[in-house]
């Protein structure tokens, strides 16, 4: 019996000993609390009372960002001008807009319009949905039912015809330029959301007979919510051109996640390497001194990404603050909401492995991937760094996984980095060389090129 014994690992036999000892402890806090009658009235009427009402919905899509997340930036998350449903409804910095939305009211539903909506019909609409409108919210709204739909109707039929104008730095009186961009930042933030139905619902019963131009060619409200927020993400020079910016069927039940998706990859390949070990991963700068090169990819997804014989292709980005606000939302409805895939947290992981100093950003600027307007490289380099504070990872459900391990694959390989070891000191030696001989040449004395002048014929 020693001998079996013997054989039992030490801390097997610490584990057998910790156990006997909460036992133990388990039985002497049971005997304490039969003698304390207080205790054991108090433990019992917690377990007998109610448990708290249950805030959280089952089927919401708009949610309060995490406060983890909010510590890190907390004005990406808090709008700067308008209010869009319960959560910031009411703030006093975001009254002088309530002005500006009854206008647009007042403009809509206007008793001098012989073809004005029936405003009835609208009201009625949004009684039938205001149940199935308050679940997509995760908090517990605290605010009657007239007081709710009085806000659907008055947010919805402003951010409709907000979307119906065409032209806003020309033809718009209420929206001034300055305003716009700042709209945008408002209207995407995850806490300041209507629900995607409730908006399609208020568009349909609001058309008119004398409909603009974008009406007329029947362009759903989907499309106008994408096109109003393509500056967000695409500029002048990668702007999809032909309808190739729109989004097919269901995909946004609000405008945040409508947008993601439209930017998210399109063809996600499952990954092979799902049962490997985690990998390492190198900065730009690292990945250059292994071989790679870095390349800006044409006619792309904003967040697509790819690595063949060597060569890391990355769509193009423009970092600034609007950019930084949306990636930021973005990822808090990703960490909220379990039914989407966390593309956009995996990508802005990778940027955060590809940058780590101020040389990172230069060489994703010189190859054309990246500008920025965050001040000097160091800075541009630490605020990339800060996306993924306090983030939840996406490791084992990221669609850039394949990619990552074949980048790791071909860093780790002996011949790709004997031979990027070569070629850097073999161009570095050439260059070295050409120097040396260019600044020797300056230094000749002058009467050198007569000592080799062809003899002269007498």
């Amino acid at each position: 019996m020693a001998t079996k014994l013997t054989r039992i690992p030490l801390k097997c036999i610490e584990r057998f000993q910790y156990i006997a000892r909460r036992a133990t402890h388990t039985r002497i806090e049971s005997r304490n609390l039969a003698r304390d009658p207080d205790l054991a009235a108090l433990i019992q009427e917690k377990l007998n009372s109610e448990l708290p009402t249950q805030t959280s919905n089952s089927s919401a899509s708009i949610y309060r960002v995490p406060d983890r997340l909010r510590s890190v930036e907390p004005k990406a998350y808090e709008p700067n001008i308008v209010s869009i449903g319960p959560y910031h409804h009411g703030a006093a910095h975001l009254q002088a807009m309530e002005d500006t939305k009854w206008k647009f009211f007042h403009g809509l539903f206007n008793p001098g319009k012989p073809d004005r909506p029936n405003l009835n019909a609208v009201v009625n609409k949004l009684k039938e949905m205001e149940q199935e409108a308050r679940g997509c919210y995760s908090e517990d709204l605290k605010i009657s039912s007239k007081q709710f739909i009085s806000m659907m109707l008055l947010d919805s039929c402003f951010i409709v015809e907000l979307l119906r104008e065409n032209d806003f730095s020309k033809n718009s009186v209420l929206i001034r330029r300055w305003m716009l961009p700042v709209l945008q930042r408002d209207l995407i933030m995850l806490e300041n959301q209507l629900p995607m139905f409730v908006l399609n619902n208020v568009y349909e019963l609001t058309r008119s007979s004398t409909c603009e131009s974008a009406e007329s060619e029947n362009v759903g409200l989907k499309d106008l919510a994408l096109q109003f927020f393509e500056p967000m993400i695409y500029k002048d020079t990668d702007s999809p051109k032909n309808g190739d910016f729109r989004v097919e069927g269901d995909s946004g039940s609000h405008f945040l996640e409508l947008f993601r998706a439209s930017i998210c990859p399109t063809k996600v390949v499952h990954s092979e390497f799902l049962d490997k070990e985690p990998h390492m991963f190198r900065s730009v700068t690292e990945l250059k001194e292994s071989g790679v090169k870095l390349k800006k990819a044409e006619k792309c997804q904003p967040l697509d990404v790819s690595f063949k014989k060597g060569v890391l292709k990355i769509a193009p980005v423009s970092m600034d603050d609007y950019r930084f606000t949306l990636f930021r939302n973005m990822v808090a409805f990703e960490q909220c909401h379990f039914a989407c895939k966390p593309h956009v947290t995996a990508y802005v992981f990778f940027l955060d492995r590809l940058i780590n100093s101020a040389e990172d950003i230069e060489l994703l600027h010189y190859n054309g991937v990246m500008q920025h307007t965050l001040g000097g490289n160091k800075q541009a380099a630490r605020l990339v760094n800060r996306l993924c504070k306090e983030v939840a990872g996406a490791a084992d459900d990221s669609y850039l996984r394949d990619v990552l391990w074949k980048i790791n694959c071909y860093c780790n390989n002996g011949f790709n980095q004997k031979k990027a070891k070569l070629k850097h000191e073999y161009f570095y030696n050439v260059w070295v060389s050409l120097s040396t001989m260019a600044a020797s040449s300056h230094h000749l004395p002058y009467g050198t090129s007569n000592d080799f002048r062809a003899p002269v014929r007498r």
